[in-house]
């Protein structure tokens, strides 16, 4: 506020609100840093929420009405940069303690001295003196408190955009894949061998692919609040929520699943990963993992096939059969039997 009327109007000190701030919300960041239990980290945080707004409510009214009386009294030029506001939270503070009501005009400067006496407005001593050392008080609790409220309400987590895939079209060129490479082979014996090969190096593809993709999907389900990743990784609800019954520790059918606002807590005390771009690295998974279980299916269902129609050919008795698809000799037996039986 400019000074041109006040004969005692002094130079006022500028505080370092900035400094004052970044430090006075570094003590409280690392107070409830250094708490690892969630839910005990917002305790804490609530009790010093309420302790801060008490105390910044005192706090907050000195300041006012230091800035009040020097502004109405004396009238020193950059009030509002000594006090840490706004000319409008100044004009606001003034307007109150004037009586002012909404709608009215505020009273030229050189009247406004006398309607505040006149209205018990006090001269506040030394309030030149005083204003920066509140102020910079009421800066640091302000800043606290946003920490504190930080952590009671943390900002909204962006809805990750998970890509869907066409899981049926992935299977069902993986599995005319199979099937052309391997009815190709005209040698039953050949086509045998090729097909449990298939089948076995599918498996473990799948078994790897299938890894990853869980891994990013609980990851990505748990922590980054994504929706619908069952379906972005090409498998049923309910196998989803017995993945993620698991991966909690609960009774894989009947476990109660935790609510949002505590699932991220629940996943890490279980050890659950946080997976660094799991929203990337899931569609490929996905794809593979779907990809490998139509290869291995196709195979070994045509191995099966073969090797029911070779058994009790010349040459193909139950244990060339084990030794050309790698099964023991009980196990192969019961997957002709399989066939045989169907047909």
């Amino acid at each position: 506020m400019p000074n041109t009327t006040a004969p005692d109007a002094p130079i006022l000190e500028r505080p370092d609100f900035t400094a004052t701030r970044e430090a006075a919300a570094a003590r409280i960041k690392a107070e409830l840093d250094a708490i690892t239990s969630r839910e005990a980290r917002r305790t804490r945080a609530a009790e010093l929420h309420q302790q801060i707004t008490d105390e910044l409510t005192i706090v907050r009214a000195e300041r006012d009405r230091l800035m009040v009386s020097l502004a109405i009294y004396q009238r020193p030029a950059d009030l509002p940069a000594t006090a840490g506001c706004a000319k409008r939270t100044l004009l606001a503070a003034m307007r109150s303690a004037l009586a002012i009501p909404e709608g009215k005009p505020t009273p030229p400067a050189a009247q406004r001295a006398a309607l505040a006496k006149k209205l018990g407005v006090p001269y506040v001593k030394n309030a030149a003196v005083k204003l920066p050392e509140v102020a910079l008080k009421h800066e640091a609790l302000v800043a606290q408190r946003t920490v504190a409220l930080g952590v009671l309400t943390p900002p909204k987590v962006t809805r990750v955009a998970l890509q869907r895939q066409d899981f049926t079209h992935i299977k069902a060129q993986a599995t005319a894949e199979v099937e052309t490479e391997l009815m190709a082979i005209k040698d039953p014996g050949e086509r045998l061998r090729e097909a449990a090969r298939i089948a076995r190096d599918a498996d473990a593809a799948h078994t790897i692919a299938a890894a990853e993709r869980d891994r990013c999907a609980l990851s990505l389900e748990f922590y980054e609040n994504a929706r619908a990743v069952d379906k972005a990784m090409g498998v049923a609800r309910n196998a989803f929520d017995e993945m993620r019954r698991v991966a909690l520790g609960l009774d894989r059918k009947k476990g109660l699943l935790p609510d949002e606002e505590h699932k991220a807590t629940a996943a890490e005390a279980a050890g659950v990963e946080r997976v660094k771009g799991a929203a990337d690295r899931l569609p490929e998974a996905a794809r593979q993992a779907a990809a490998a279980r139509a290869r291995h299916r196709k195979a070994a269902a045509i191995r099966n096939e073969t090797a029911a129609a070779l058994d009790g050919k010349p040459g193909w008795d139950m244990r060339t059969i084990a030794e050309a698809t790698g099964f023991h000799i009980e196990s192969i037996r019961a997957k002709i039997r399989v066939v045989q039986n169907r047909g």
